[in-house]
């Protein structure tokens, strides 16, 4: 069976289970759920994938206090092959969200934000990418990454042998290396050792000749110094960087 679970609390599961279901409604895969289920309570969803872990194909649900973590890693244990989506709107849980990625028993996404479009866009993703083939999607040590709103790549400070993957609205980080990201994804410019970039996403590269900012996005990232020339000459060459 594939069935969806939504838990959060009450305010939070209406909203996400109306998300939900116009997603299902537009993108045409009703027939492919078999059930669309909302629980008020970690605890509840807990004993439910005890029973039935195998039928969960999506599971989303709201984290509001870190107390709350000790639930994920209740969860974590069960080896769930279901695909989750962390959803917060507690901006100081967003770095704690994001180490939950390096785990490899999970297949995640976090969403640190309260804007309507921003989750429901998440929603929206994370069923495509379960029910439908329209996603395109390379995997990265089992992490599904969508190269349609990839913006840069680069080499986590904090984690050893991590990449930290930034798309238009989501990071998380994935085991590898630069050179295993080059290698399936060669579009990609590798700016110095540690960070690739997609240079189509690119809207401008800022006085500093380093900054880069991204087209329907405020994140930025800055490349080495030694890239200055490069990217100098990339700007100078494209139409559509400023």
């Amino acid at each position: 069976m594939n069935r969806i679970l939504i838990d959060a609390d009450f305010y939070a599961v209406n909203r996400l289970e109306r998300f939900v279901l116009e997603n299902e409604k537009e993108l045409g895969i009703k027939d492919e759920i078999d059930a669309t289920m909302v629980f008020y309570n970690h605890q509840h969803v807990y004993k439910f994938l005890q029973i039935y872990l195998n039928e969960v194909k999506t599971y989303f649900i709201k984290i509001v206090q870190k107390e709350e973590f000790e639930i994920l890693k209740k969860i974590q244990k069960l080896e769930s092959k279901a695909f989750f989506l962390i959803y917060t709107d507690n901006p100081d849980l967003k770095d704690e969200l994001l180490n939950f990625t390096t785990s490899p028993l999970w297949t995640q996404m976090t969403v640190a934000s309260d804007s309507d479009t921003e989750v429901r866009e998440m929603i929206k993703k994370v069923l495509l990418y379960c029910f439908t083939n329209e996603l395109n999607i390379v995997e990265i040590s089992g992490y599904p990454i969508s190269i349609d709103s990839l913006l840069y790549i680069e080499a986590d400070k904090t984690h050893r042998n991590y990449l930290r993957a930034i798309t238009k609205d989501n990071e998380c980080l994935v085991r590898g290396t630069i050179s295993d990201v080059k290698k399936k994804i060669p579009n990609l410019l590798a700016l110095g050792r540690g960070l690739l970039v997609d240079t189509n996403k690119i809207r401008r590269i800022e006085e500093d000749g380093l900054t880069l900012c991204f087209k329907q996005s405020l994140k930025k990232v800055k490349a080495p110094a030694v890239c200055k020339k490069e990217l100098k000459e990339l700007k100078k060459h494209s139409k559509r960087i400023k």
